[in-house]
Formats: structure tokens, C-alpha cells, sequence
């Protein structure tokens, strides 16, 4: 017959092991209370890089923690001597205080870190923890987005009145432009416009307009944090305001004064939208409320915060399989208990297993997908599938021996023996991950491409991943011996259907959790491809889809071979040798004697179904353009032309043969001169290997006099001036009339 264990010794263990467990649960809370401070490392904003972070935080805490602890300990000891010395010292007081030691050490910690000079330890040790992880990369991401990228027009009605009157007055209508078209007056508009809705209401004391109470709250707390840089935002504003006078105060500005406008443009920009940055992922943690505080404000963030499945959704999976599984171990009835570091080693183990199958699907499903863009009918990508799974199998094995042989080395190594006679006799314990791999794959290809809802998808998703995984515990149970049965199981006679019922239940699990990510990841990758399509179609970055002219008539359908008939319904197979890079150059408008050059690319838009053209590397890259490519049949010319907002560029230059440069006219409207219609041969060379020189080219540069005879010999053959006729009188006397 056993011995029974008497019940106070239970009571007694469960004391002193609820000292150490309610003292290392208050220093992680208290952890991660500190490390979830603002401005930038919000959980939500940053899961994975938040959680790394907060690792090696807890790891300093608690370490600190051991410290104290000894601290504690030892000081009792010596309260005991002094009690002792002076003969009033109680032999079990000391015994007594020991269990406590834990807890008071804890308390220690948190209470000092109230005092100024333990605190600025405390600062330096999360700050050393938020750059390990990189956290305040998410907010320099977001304000890079809102200052480059994100489409920002100004709520209120306030708002724009007073940046109406206030550039009106202080520089001059001319500078005045709210559309979003890329010219100066535009991002002059938008940096002043940016500047007036977060900094001039903490510098002049307007109110602000965006959001309730609470924003104000959030919004005087970041401001407070960030006092030196508001303080530089106010500086660099008054150099903008400074700027802008002397650009739009003459008629045709130098290039010195034009960089000044656009470096003062660029840096209030990118300051207020850091702040900005700031406040919104201080007020919220999820990507929808931030998407919509942002669309508060003005700003079009639907393309610089889409969803991804990324780090954060990847390191989530894991985390979600570790504790599901551990808790399965923990409370599934027939099982042997295992202890908190058993359990821990196999579920991390799973769940790391389960990361690389999660990520080879999701990698093989993306790349698929968007190769097969649009096709309705196509065959599973299994080759590559299998070959993912492969990998992951491989994988699984090294994380199975790994991390078994972490633990080891850690402990005392009496189980370094074991560990591959473990991983021998569990190896069926692989197949899992592998079925994973191609079960999750395939779902994601078929289910995300569905017209369903997403509880539709996610509900199919986790039934199709819960019968693969069941088939995956058959194998598992059919394989697995009764050896390794009996160190898990109570009765393993009877294990073999309980294994099959816990496998297909964390097959359900995790398809709900990838489906759920992937789906939303998907449907935001194929919003972005719309906005890209709907963008070309206008023919400049940044500006609203517009109706454009090309866009009349009817075009060919998005992956079609053949482009519609108004762009001359030529074959891509016929314009395949015209896509690469090209130099182009031109005469400058703005200064006499200087060739403007930059490059050009040339390729075929899927979407669109014709070819298209962007510039790139320009000197003055507002006037960026991309658009459309028109090629008759029966002419030797070809036409550049891009649309916008009633605008029209034309550029129409030989068809390049086989190396050949093309050579032809450009008509457009000069920024420089009050946008006045203006006419220039150009020139576009096909480029092999050097790339020369780009930019504002002058005399005395190594390629002006190549750029300058190519540009010469435009006129007559390529193109033509036709002037203005003589006067009357001097066309009798060159050609006399006969007398009668």
C-alpha cells in the first residue's frame, strides 16, 4: 500500500510554490506594463518584434529578480546574527522569512523602480531591449509611407481655409494648390497642410482638427515626448515659409532655389509625419482603427498599410500552436502527467515544426497566385508543394534534435543519451508538419481565391486542414510504437484513436488561424494590384484614378496578348523586342543650353494589356511621367502619351530598330515657363551596359556633345519645325508673279 502524503505537507508545498509562481507572474506583467510604454512599441503595432523584446526584458528582470532574491535572503541572516548578538534572536524566524523571499524580492523591484535613479537603470534597459528589436522601425516605416506615399488632403473646412489664407498672404496664390498632381504649388501645399494639422496647434494654441477628448489627451502626451523635435518642425517650417516666398516670387526660379524649396518640402514632411506616426500608433493597436484615424485626418492609407501575412502573423501561428498544444498535453484525460519542462520542450518543438510548414505553404501559395493572376482554370503547383515539404521535413528533424539538445546542454546532460534514440523512435512524429505543408498550400491557393466571405473561407479552411491532419494522425498511429506509447499514455492499448482525435483537432485550429491571415493578406495584396492598375491608367503617380482619354473606346480584357484597337491592336509578341531601359534626353526648358536626360523603361502592364512607359531617375522628379504606349500598323512612329486631369503629353519618336536609337518630337507644357506649350526633339537609345550620364547635362560634361549631335540630326528626317510664313511682300519677291 502506498504512503499516503498528509495534507498539511500538501498545503505546504503548494504555499511555497505559489511564492515563486505569483512572484515571477507579477514581475512579467509588470514586464510588460513597462515595455508596452509609448510612443512606438504597442503589442499590436509590433507582435513579434514587441515579444522579442520584451524576452530579453523579462530575462533582465528576472535575473535581477535571482539577484534580490539572495539579497533578501542574505539580509535576513544578518538581521538574525544582530538579533542574535543582542540575544533576542528567535531560531525559527529565519526559516520562516525563507519562503517569503521570493515575493519580497519581487515587490523590491517593482516599488524601487518608483525611485528617479533606479528608474533611469530601468529606461536604459528597456531602451537597450526596444532597439534589440528594432520596435521603432514600425513607426519610421509608417511616417516614411505618410510622407512619400500616402494621399493627404485636408477634413475640415477650417483647416483649408487657413492654409489658403495663410500661403495667400504669406507667399502668394501661385503657390497655392490643393490637388495631388506632383507640382511644386501641390507638395508645397501638402508640407504646409501637414504642418498646420499636428504642429501649428501646439505651437499657436489653435484647436485641432481630428478626433474627440481622447486625441487631444494622446496627442499633448506625444507632443510632450517629443518636444526637441516639435521644437525642429517649427524651425524647418518658417525656412520653408522663407523658401516658398523666394521660389514663387520670381518668374523663373534658379535650380539652387528650386532644391532649397524641395529639401525644406521633404524635411517638414517627413518630421510632422514622424510625429503623426507617433500619435496614431499610440492611440491604436490594430491596423483598421490606425487605417481609419488616418482617414480622420486625411490621409488615403489604404496602400501604405496593407495587411501582410508577415512576421507578426507568422510568429503568432507559432505562439497560438505552442500554447494550444501544451494545453492539450496538460488537460487531455489518459495521459501521464509530465512535468512543466517536459511539456514545454514538446510543444515548442511542435510549434516551431508547424512554423516552417505554415511558411513554406504560404510562400509557394503567394508566389503561385500571383503568377496565375487572373487564370480561371490551373493545375496545383504539386512539384513545388512536394518540394516545400521537403524542406520542412528536414527542418522538423533539426528543430526535433535541436532543441531537445538546447534543454540538455542547459541542464545537467543526463539525457544527452537519449535524445536521438528519442528522435529515432518518435520520428512518424514528422509526418504532421509535412502533410501540413501541402494541405495548407492548396487551401490557400483555392479557398483565398473564392468569391466567399471570410468566415466561409476560414470555416472550409479548418475542416479541409482538420481531415488532412487526421490522415496524417492514422499514419502517425499506425507507425508510432507501443514502447513510445507507454511514456505518454496511461493505457496505450487504447492511445492509437486518441492521437487521430488530437491531431485533427489541431489541424482545425491552425487552418482557422492560417486562413483567417492569409485570406485578409491576399484580398489586400489584390486591392493594391487595382490601385496599381488604376494608376497606370491615369498615366502620373499619386494622382486619383481619373476617366482618360484611352479609356473612351473599349480596352482589351487584363491579360489579353493583344492590345485594344484605339493603341493600335498590336501583339505583345510583336513588341516584345521593344521592352527594356532607354536612355532619353532632350533640350531643357527652363536654361538654355542644357539636355535634360534620364531613363526610361518599356514593358508590357498585364492589367492594362499594351505596353507602357515610366521615367525614372529624373532631375526634377515631380514631373515624373508614366503612361501609355500607341503603335499604329502602318507608320514607322510610335507615341508616347499620358493623360491626366485634362493634361496631355505627347512624345511620338521613330520605331527603334534593332540598335537604333528613336528620334522625334516632344509636346508638352513647360512647368518652367508658366506651363506654356513647348516642342523639343528627344532622343531615346536602348541601354547595354554603362548607363550615362543622368540629369541636367551641361557643356564641358563627358556625354553633352553625344547628346547634343544626336539631338541635331532629329530635324528634318525625324521631325519638323514648320514655321510661321513670311509676310506677303517678301513671298513676290522670291516668286514673282507672271505677267499675263
Amino acid at each position: 500500500m502506498d504512503k499516503q502524503v498528509p495534507s498539511s505537507e500538501w498545503i505546504s508545498y503548494i504555499f511555497q510554490s505559489g511564492q515563486w509562481m505569483v512572484a515571477a507572474v507579477m514581475l512579467i506583467v509588470y514586464a510588460r506594463v513597462r515595455f508596452n510604454q509609448p510612443p512606438t512599441n504597442r503589442s499590436g503595432t509590433t507582435f513579434a518584434l514587441f515579444f522579442f523584446g520584451l524576452i530579453f526584458y523579462c530575462a533582465l528582470i528576472l535575473a535581477l529578480w535571482l539577484v534580490v532574491i539572495v539579497v533578501v535572503r542574505q539580509g535576513g541572516i544578518g538581521f538574525y546574527k544582530a538579533a542574535a548578538w543582542l540575544g533576542n534572536a528567535d531560531p525559527n524566524a529565519q526559516a520562516e522569512f525563507r519562503p517569503y523571499a521570493p515575493l519580497v524580492a519581487a515587490l523590491v523591484i517593482v516599488v524601487a523602480a518608483h525611485f528617479p535613479w533606479v528608474r533611469r537603470l530601468d529606461n536604459a534597459a528597456r531602451d537597450f531591449c526596444i532597439k534589440l528589436a528594432a520596435i521603432p522601425r514600425e513607426a519610421d516605416r509608417l511616417a516614411f509611407e505618410l510622407a512619400q506615399i500616402a494621399e493627404f488632403q485636408p477634413k475640415s473646412e477650417r483647416l483649408r481655409e487657413r492654409i489658403r489664407k495663410i500661403i495667400t498672404e504669406d507667399v502668394g496664390p501661385q503657390a497655392l494648390r490643393f490637388e495631388t498632381d506632383g507640382s511644386v504649388p501641390a507638395r508645397f501645399t501638402r508640407a504646409v497642410g501637414l504642418y498646420w494639422l499636428f504642429v501649428g496647434p501646439n505651437s499657436n494654441g489653435t484647436p485641432l482638427d481630428f478626433g474627440g477628448p481622447n486625441a487631444r489627451s494622446a496627442y499633448t502626451r506625444i507632443m510632450q515626448l517629443s518636444q526637441k523635435t516639435a521644437a525642429g518642425i517649427v524651425k524647418r517650417y518658417d525656412e520653408l515659409m522663407q523658401a516658398g516666398r523666394t521660389y514663387f516670387g520670381v518668374r523663373d526660379p534658379s535650380p539652387e532655389v528650386r532644391e532649397a524649396l524641395n529639401r525644406s518640402i521633404v524635411e517638414v514632411s517627413q518630421l510632422t509625419c514622424d510625429l503623426i506616426a507617433r500619435y496614431v500608433l499610440y492611440s491604436n493597436t490594430t491596423k483598421a482603427k490606425r487605417r481609419q484615424r488616418l482617414a480622420r485626418m486625411g490621409f488615403d492609407a489604404s496602400r501604405t498599410m496593407a495587411i501582410r501575412f508577415n512576421l507578426d502573423q507568422w510568429v503568432a501561428t507559432i505562439l497560438g500552436v505552442i500554447v494550444f498544444s501544451a494545453g492539450l498535453m496538460a488537460s487531455t484525460p489518459g495521459t501521464i502527467r509530465m512535468s512543466a519542462i517536459q511539456i514545454l520542450i514538446i510543444s515548442v518543438t511542435f510549434g516551431l515544426s508547424i512554423g516552417c510548414a505554415v511558411m513554406g505553404a504560404v510562400v509557394v501559395a503567394q508566389r503561385f497566385m500571383e503568377r496565375h493572376e487572373g487564370e480561371t482554370r490551373v493545375d496545383p503547383p504539386i512539384a513545388e508543394l512536394t518540394a516545400a515539404a521537403l524542406v520542412v521535413g528536414g527542418l522538423s528533424a533539426a528543430i526535433r534534435i535541436g532543441i531537445p539538445l538546447a534543454f540538455a546542454v542547459l541542464g545537467d546532460g543526463s539525457d544527452l543519451p537519449n535524445i536521438f534514440i528519442h528522435f529515432r523512435e518518435r520520428l512518424p512524429g514528422l509526418i504532421p508538419p509535412i502533410v501540413c505543408t501541402i494541405s495548407l498550400g492548396l487551401l490557400c491557393i483555392y479557398l483565398s481565391a473564392r468569391p466567399w466571405s471570410q468566415a466561409r473561407i476560414v470555416t472550409a479552411g479548418a475542416l479541409g486542414n482538420g481531415l488532412a491532419f487526421i490522415v496524417a494522425g492514422l499514419m502517425v498511429a499506425w507507425l508510432i510504437d507501443d514502447g513510445v506509447l507507454q511514456q505518454f499514455y496511461v493505457h496505450p492499448e487504447s492511445a492509437r484513436p486518441t492521437i487521430v482525435m488530437l491531431t485533427g483537432l489541431t489541424g482545425i485550429v491552425i487552418g482557422a488561424m492560417v486562413l483567417f491571415a492569409f485570406t485578409r493578406s491576399e484580398r489586400a495584396r489584390r486591392d493594391d494590384a487595382e490601385h496599381a492598375a488604376a494608376d497606370a491608367r491615369v498615366g502620373i503617380p499619386g494622382l486619383s484614378p481619373l476617366r482618360a482619354a484611352e479609356e473612351l473606346e473599349p480596352a482589351a480584357a487584363p491579360g489579353s496578348e493583344v492590345a485594344a484597337p484605339n493603341y493600335g491592336e498590336y501583339s505583345r509578341a510583336n513588341v516584345a523586342q521593344l521592352e527594356g531601359r532607354y536612355l532619353c534626353f532632350r533640350p531643357a526648358f527652363t536654361e538654355a543650353g542644357v539636355i535634360s536626360a534620364y531613363l526610361v523603361d518599356l514593358r508590357w502592364d498585364e492589367a492594362a494589356s499594351c505596353l507602357t512607359f515610366e521615367e525614372k531617375d529624373r532631375e526634377d522628379r515631380e514631373h515624373a511621367q508614366r503612361g501609355r504606349v500607341y503603335i499604329p500598323d502602318d507608320r514607322a512612329f510610335i507615341s508616347f502619351v499620358t493623360v491626366a486631369r485634362g493634361a496631355i503629353r505627347l512624345v511620338t519618336v521613330s520605331r527603334p530598330d534593332q540598335g537604333e536609337s528613336a528620334r522625334g518630337l516632344m509636346m508638352t507644357l513647360s512647368a518652367g515657363r508658366d506651363y506654356t506649350p513647348a516642342c523639343a526633339p528627344v532622343v531615346l537609345k536602348r541601354i547595354g551596359g554603362r548607363i550615362p550620364e543622368l540629369g541636367f547635362v551641361r557643356s564641358g560634361a563627358p556625354d553633352y556633345e553625344d547628346y547634343r549631335q544626336a539631338l541635331e540630326a532629329v530635324a528634318p528626317t525625324f521631325g519638323f519645325f514648320a514655321g510661321a510664313p513670311p509676310p506677303t511682300a517678301s513671298l513676290e519677291t522670291r516668286f514673282p508673279v507672271a505677267a499675263e
